[in-house]
């Protein structure tokens, strides 16, 4: 089988370019942080995610029989350990009263003891609290170790956790960047302990995008791929390209690509002067000679190449290297480009399968039924992201609609009928979850290792409002 050749070094390797202040005297008054309860509406609430959808024959689960049992044991088991929680909490804060009365207000020995009084209160589910005692920890540290030490990551680290659980956007997003400015300041852009660091800040980024948060969220598409770059450069300078943590990176850097394909208006938002020199002063650090604008079909297709060619090299699970192939023959589809190159692939996986013991059972599992592309994506679509209406699933209802449809060897989707029931209130989001079907692609069943048409197919599609 022939080796497909996009090379590493035609990734783009960039980096983030934002560097923020630290805010820790925020921690006083965040009692008003916290999201509102919301409102009755007077009209239908709009859709606003939509998640990929899932074929109707795996169904949901159902809660085993002895969930209730289950249930009752662990509100006891949570309990008792609340209990010793509240008990390890009043020690370590007599522990601290007797440091301060010792030392003073500012002893270096009292970091470690707000950290775990932060920890604990955190646990517990008092982040306003955490935070407070997480923030005294950094302000300490920054005193008595030096402002941009990394003693702070540990509570920076869990300040971020809490600002995330009271839906504190702003403040999380903040606190992340410092933290990244933190890291690479003491490790540089090139040392491998920066790696954990680059992937962490790229898949924020790309949160916050999917969720609409940021004034430019162009910049956040940008970020994610250079960070994503960065990462992918570091692990392949210091372990090799049979790194185990390279298909995931690359896998993350595929999935900011689609999200530049769905929104393509927010890539050009980097060409604006506004953003474009703060881009192109951080890609000068890094010494990157690519583009600060985020590419959907080339970085992609050259992500899922890195992919195949990993396990090409590495692995001696067909399936895996067969799926990795199918992925970018997925992406040719899914942009509507070298449909005939897709079809080779799809051929070259179906062939690799066949010649495996369990060949049939293999190649039912990867082309026996149609799949949403692309399947290597968990984000859901984000209907309001044009709008600024930012909200997470738990603030909104959620329901379900099932669809039936058939998919052309191209992929298209035809024939749709709604098969939810339809009312007053729900007409207008599921006329919209039946539009976006329309326009989706679904790779195709495989007969006989080439793409057909076929029928029937009935998916379960679980929407937000």
């Amino acid at each position: 089988m022939q080796e497909l050749t996009i090379p590493f070094h035609n990734i783009k390797i960039l980096i983030f370019p934002m560097i923020f202040s630290l805010l820790l005297n925020q921690a006083t008054g965040m009692e008003d942080s916290a999201p509102e309860s919301s409102v009755g509406r007077e009209f239908p609430a709009r859709l606003h995610y939509l998640e990929m959808p899932m074929a109707f024959e795996q169904g949901l689960k159902p809660l085993p029989l002895n969930s209730a049992q289950q249930t009752s044991w662990g509100r006891i088991e949570d309990g008792r350990q609340f209990a010793d929680q509240v008990n390890t909490l009043g020690q370590y804060n007599s522990s601290l009263a007797s440091i301060e009365e010792a030392s003073g207000p500012w002893d270096s020995g009292l970091t470690e003891q707000l950290l775990m009084v932060g920890s604990l209160e955190q646990e517990q589910g008092n982040h306003i609290e955490a935070i407070k005692s997480l923030s005294r920890a950094v302000h300490i540290s920054r005193i008595t170790n030096g402002l941009y030490t990394l003693d702070q990551v540990a509570a920076l680290e869990k300040i971020i956790d809490s600002y995330i659980a009271v839906e504190n956007w702003q403040d999380a997003d903040l606190y992340q960047n410092y933290l990244f400015f933190i890291e690479h300041r003491a490790y540089g852009a090139s040392d491998s302990r920066i790696i954990s660091s680059l992937e962490r800040l790229a898949l924020w980024n790309m949160e916050m995008f999917a969720i609409g948060f940021g004034e430019a969220l162009g910049v956040r598409l940008s970020n994610a791929q250079m960070l994503q770059n960065a990462a992918i450069r570091a692990v392949v300078m210091h372990f090799g390209e049979g790194d185990e943590r390279l298909p995931d990176l690359l896998r993350n850097l595929a999935t900011s690509a689609y999200q530049v394909k769905m929104y393509p208006e927010y890539a050009a938002e980097v060409a604006q002067p506004e953003y474009r020199s703060q881009q192109e002063s951080f890609r000068q650090k890094l010494n990157g000679s690519t583009s600060i604008i985020p590419d959907s079909f080339r970085t992609g297709e050259a992500a899922l190449t890195a992919i195949v060619n990993y396990h090409y090299k590495t692995s001696s699970n067909k399936y895996e290297l067969a799926e990795a192939i199918t992925h970018v023959g997925d992406w040719y589809l899914l942009f509507d480009r070298r449909r005939k190159q897709a079809e080779v692939l799809y051929l070259q996986a179906w062939e690799l399968l066949r010649d495996e013991e369990d060949g049939d059972d293999l190649i039912n599992r990867l082309f026996g039924s149609v799949a949403p592309l692309p399947t290597f994506v968990n984000t859901s679509k984000n209907f309001q992201l044009r709008s600024s209406d930012v909200k997470i699933k738990s603030s909104m209802e959620h329901s379900i609609a099932d669809l039936s449809f058939s998919v052309t060897a191209a992929g298209v989707v035809r024939d749709i009928e709604l098969l939810s029931e339809e009312t007053d209130e729900n007409a207008r989001r599921l006329a919209r979850i039946s539009r976006d079907a329309r326009m989706s692609k679904f790779r195709p069943i495989l007969v006989e290792g080439r793409p057909s048409a076929s029928d029937g197919h009935i998916f379960r599609y679980r929407y937000w409002y």
